[in-house]
């Protein structure tokens, strides 16, 4: 976690990031010249002088001679005025000196005694030594390697990488500053001249004296603003002012020191006391950053604040105090000869040692959780001693079988076939070792170092596979929400479902709401908009997203006050998104671990596997929900339809009345279940019969009931026996188109049979006329079609209709259909026609009303060959005796 600063305004992150750039330039090119140059150093070393003797940086006197210039007449205190003829103006000549002079090169050395006077020596330079006597090459190159090249990289990177993706945030920079450290401890300036020289040794000193201040700002500022600094504010900035102010008047100096040192002792003594000073301030330095760590493990906010300064603390007094024993203490016991092994051993182990601070650093300011200092040592340790045990073990093994296999081999002049077979058995032996048994054994160590990781991995592998089989959602919520809270110890975890365009509550553990803390699952104002930052977030990447508020992304950072106090209420940690195929079906909030670590990568890949099966499982689920009671509706509507439908027959005639001298039949089939088309037959008080037929606009139930209107109408105007049919039209139009919508309709015909006069008296409505089929003398047929009438019924409040009246003769068949019936048509859309059903009546007219009814229902099926018809067919037939 990098704790963020005080919200002031920030400058840009593209400038930041500019002047991270600026700064790997410079720290990487440091670090990369400095190794280039220690190599070189090392691999030529016969090309390469060993510098005769050392001066003091700011009084030029000699303060160590080496053999080879104590022979020429060099000794400690001698003031050096000039090399090879040229007076001597500081460091730059001289690093000029050692990189271009080679071994058997004469040195000319002007120098000053102590007692004044002058003189002169030529000293004949000499191979750099290779590595101390009696330590290996190899073991000295290792050391060079690790400490010089391969440390200060990886803490170089690590530092670029955290200020790169945290460009805003100061404890960012302070981090990337120590972590540059090692690269000025252990990489130095090398060969380097004029300019080159010039960059370094500007880069090295203000590396040098920055380290200390970024330390005691890093106390200040991680991974919380220190108490003691909000309080007196003006202490950090006590120490780091006159540091400033002697960086500022040492630079020029340190130009002077390296390229034209005077031999002034004035000048010596300010150098000295400048950097006494700044020594001194960093010292100061780094008590103020005990002072503030050590106040912070006890007033720090959270316990994960208090883990972090544990594990800072522990690392930092083991890394820096090892360092400050090995290279500080020790010399005042006399322990500083590199000449001897111990000594170069001791050192080697306070340099490895050392590396515990950076690597700490990265720790606590990287994790998002840090674990306790106590708990890293006990299984770091455990797991590395079963590591090195397993290892003795495989190289036991190894060298068991070379001494009984291998050697008896190399000792023979002469191999045999058994020789072979025992080569054989060793390399079987050795790769059935290291791919077979060691790796099992390493897998039982991790299985035992990181139980409950792979408890973990197993249980939700397992739940991933379960929540597949679900068909409810409730149980599969339960299941999900119970076995990770479960499975990764976490106190809360929270499902939101989408309903609509909200997230809804919809499971929880652990989460409570209200004043006094009480659970409410049904808790219907926890709510989520789908249009909520977090929501499009994880709709947008569907991956998982953190959220840990001391370090905010930019998805928190976008969210409302009302979405943050909703996160805050169900305490999220985790949000894992619940996908279907096309949408976001739900969210997973997951609450801190108890042990209060954060979740791994291990972790997030499992719980997002179990995520994405159960927003799998949860649009199944809807779909089989949403199947199931539409099924459901369409079994109500299909039952309600057959009531409909049962209604609707028991309103068509139930038996035909006996005419004298006529028969009369009529049927209705519905194109749907209910249709609109009506007829009807009843008998009036006056001996006539009454006939009936009509078409309502529209389909189904609606038609329906606009059909059982007109029904009901036409039953109460005609319980008069109204002679006057134009008048009783007239009263079934305004009764129908008060009980309808302005939209409906009904086409309607009616008439009354008196069987005494054969006399027919009708009205049509808008209705398909009427046909009555006639012979004639000549044996042919006469189609008299009944069009008197007026328009549709219900459409309009007020209608003018007209009546008509004819005689029937014997013989007469009168048809009355709906358009079902002239109008049914073939797979090609070709209709039947009012001709074809003229014919197909004329042919069967000498029979029975039913029989021709039946025989024209027939005609029109084989016409139509099967083909579905859209609309009901009605047909009423009055048949008169010969």
């Amino acid at each position: 976690m990098v704790a963020s600063s005080m919200k002031t305004r920030n400058p840009s992150p593209n400038l930041l990031r500019a002047l991270l750039a600026v700064y790997v330039l410079a720290s990487f090119s440091f670090w990369l010249t400095g190794v280039i140059d220690m190599w070189d150093g090392d691999l030529h070393w016969n090309r390469h002088i060993q510098a005769p003797f050392s001066c003091d940086d700011d009084s030029l006197k000699i303060d160590e001679v080496r053999p080879e210039a104590k022979s020429a007449g060099l000794a400690t205190g001698f003031r050096v005025t000039g090399l090879n003829g040229a007076p001597n103006t500081g460091k730059s000549q001289w690093a000029e000196i050692v990189s271009e002079e080679h071994p058997g090169d004469t040195l000319d050395v002007e120098f000053v005694r102590p007692d004044g006077s002058s003189g002169m020596a030529t000293v004949t330079l000499v191979t750099k030594r290779r590595s101390p006597s009696g330590i290996s090459v190899w073991a000295v190159r290792s050391q060079r390697f690790l400490m010089s090249s391969l440390l200060p990289l990886i803490c170089l990177l690590i530092g670029y990488w955290v200020v790169f993706s945290k460009p805003l945030l100061r404890n960012a920079w302070l981090l990337l500053v120590l972590l540059t450290a090692p690269s000025v401890i252990w990489v130095n300036i090398g060969y380097a001249t004029g300019l080159g020289l010039a960059l370094r040794a500007f880069w090295y000193n203000l590396l040098q004296m920055a380290i200390a201040p970024a330390l005691m700002f890093f106390g200040v500022y991680f991974p919380e603003r220190s108490r003691i600094d909000q309080r007196l504010p003006w202490i950090k900035w006590l120490v780091v002012g006159p540091i400033l102010i002697g960086a500022v008047a040492l630079f020029p100096l340190l130009y002077l020191e390296y390229f034209a040192a005077p031999p002034n002792p004035a000048f010596a003594g300010i150098c000295q006391q400048i950097e006494k000073m700044i020594n001194a301030l960093n010292l100061a330095c780094v008590i103020l950053y005990l002072i503030f760590t050590l106040d912070k493990l006890r007033s720090a906010s959270t316990e994960d604040a208090r883990r972090r300064l544990r594990v800072l603390t522990t690392g930092m007094f083991i890394g820096v105090g090892s360092l400050l024993f090995v290279f500080v203490l020790l010399p005042h016991f006399g322990i500083d000869n590199s000449d001897r092994p111990v000594d170069f051993w001791i050192r080697t182990a306070g340099s490895i040692l050392f590396t515990i601070a950076p690597f700490t650093l990265a720790y606590v300011v990287l994790v998002q959780r840090a674990m306790d200092v106590r708990v890293i040592v006990r299984t770091g340790t455990r797991y590395l001693l079963a590591k090195a045990f397993l290892y003795v073990v495989q190289s036991a093994l190894i060298f068991l079988a070379t001494w009984l296999l291998l050697l008896p081999i190399f000792s023979k002049k002469q191999s045999t076939a058994s020789d072979v077979a025992a080569g054989a058995v060793f390399l079987m032996l050795v790769v059935g070792l290291r791919l077979g048994l060691a790796k099992r054994a390493q897998d039982w160590i991790d299985r035992r170092f990181f139980r409950e990781a792979y408890n973990a991995e197993v249980v939700l592998n397992e739940l991933s596979d379960e929540v597949r089989r679900f068909t409810e959602t409730a149980p599969l919520l339960e299941t999900v929400v119970r076995r990770v809270a479960e499975t990764l110890h976490v106190d809360q975890v929270a499902m939101l479902l989408r309903r609509g365009e909200f997230f809804h509550l919809q499971q929880s553990i652990g989460v409570s709401f209200g004043s006094n803390g009480t659970a409410m699952l049904n808790a219907g104002a926890l709510v989520l908009p789908a249009q909520a930052s977090a929501v499009r977030y994880l709709a947008s990447t569907n991956e998982p997203a953190r959220l840990y508020r001391d370090d905010p992304d930019a998805w928190y950072l976008m969210a409302g006050m009302s979405e943050r106090q909703f996160l805050d209420t169900i305490n999220a940690e985790l949000l894992l998104p619940l996908p279907g195929r096309n949408r976001l079906m739900g969210v997973m909030a997951l609450g801190p671990k108890r042990s209060e670590a954060a979740y791994t990568q291990a972790d997030l890949h499992m719980l997002q596997t179990v995520a994405t099966q159960t927003g799998l499982a949860i649009e199944i689920s809807e779909l089989a929900r949403s199947l199931a009671t539409e099924a459901a509706q369409r079994e109500r509507v299909n039952r309600e339809i057959e009531i409909a439908r049962e209604v609707q027959e028991r309103l068509f005639p139930q038996e035909m009345p006996q005419l004298p001298g006529a028969t009369i039949a009529g049927a209705c089939r519905p194109a749907l279940g209910v249709g609109g088309d009506y007829y009807d037959v009843f008998e009036l008080t006056d001996g006539r019969t009454g006939l009936a037929i009509g078409d309502v606009s529209g389909k189904g139930i609606a038609a329906a009931l606009l059909m059982a209107s007109l029904r009901a109408s036409l039953r109460g105007v005609t319980l008069d026996n109204p002679r006057d049919f134009a008048n009783l039209m007239d009263k079934v139009n305004r009764l129908v188109y008060e009980a309808s919508a302005s939209n409906r309709y009904a086409t309607f015909f009616f008439a009354a049979y008196d069987p005494k006069t054969r006399q027919l008296d009708c009205v049509n409505a808008g209705h398909n006329p009427p046909i009555i089929l006639r012979r004639r003398a000549d044996g042919g047929q006469d189609a008299i079609r009944l069009e008197a009438g007026g328009p549709v019924v219900g459409l309009l409040p007020v209608a003018p209709y007209t009546e008509e009246s004819i005689v029937l003769e014997p013989g007469d068949v009168l048809l009355l259909y709906t358009d079902g019936i002239s109008e049914a048509m073939t797979h090609e859309d070709e209709e039947w026609g009012e001709d074809r059903l003229i014919e197909a009546a004329s042919r069967v007219r000498e029979r029975p009303a039913t029989e021709i009814l039946v025989s024209i229902f027939e005609a029109a099926d084989r016409f139509t060959a099967g083909a579905p018809q859209h609309d009901d067919m009605t047909l009423l037939v009055l048949k008169l005796d010969d």
